[in-house]
């Protein structure tokens, strides 16, 4: 009886060990992390937009866009983070002002989501056009964007 007890308690904390290392990986190494914006293109006019100060943070469930440090007053906003089936398009879902920035869960503008080569509140689906881990071009219905990885 002594034994089966011993056995158990041993299966138990080995259990727990196997847990405790384990963490949330990147569904996509390549794409998830801290980018800077460094221009887009709006595809209606051709127009290109420099960009300073912007940034994505992308991971695997959620992604913040922002101005850090910048002089332009933007908002930040938040949304959830998935991809196709393939990985071929990174989907950018219910954009909200984020918390910190806002008393409330309210959704962001389009106005707010504009200087950042965002064109949809509800849904943006962005075509992994290039990713190399240290650069990366989307596009979406909207806009084409460059970044850097910061």
């Amino acid at each position: 009886m002594v034994k089966m007890k011993k056995l158990t308690l041993i299966i138990v904390l080995l259990c727990q060990l196997l847990t405790v290392g384990c963490t949330k990986q990147p569904i996509n190494s390549e794409v998830e992390g801290f980018w800077m914006l460094k221009s887009f293109v709006t595809l209606s006019d051709g127009k290109t937009h420099q960009c300073e100060r912007l940034y994505y943070s992308i991971t695997r469930m959620v992604t913040e866009v922002a101005e850090k440090e910048g002089e332009l007053g933007l908002t930040a906003c938040v949304a959830r983070t998935g991809y196709n089936e393939d990985q071929s398009q990174l989907l950018l879902t219910d954009f909200k002002v984020r918390r910190s920035t806002s008393d409330s869960k309210k959704d962001a503008t389009i106005e707010d989501l504009n200087p950042y080569g965002i064109n949809n509140q509800e849904l943006t689906v962005f075509d992994i056009i290039y990713c190399n881990g240290k650069v990366m071009t989307l596009q979406s219905d909207y806009a084409r964007l460059e970044l850097e990885r910061f």
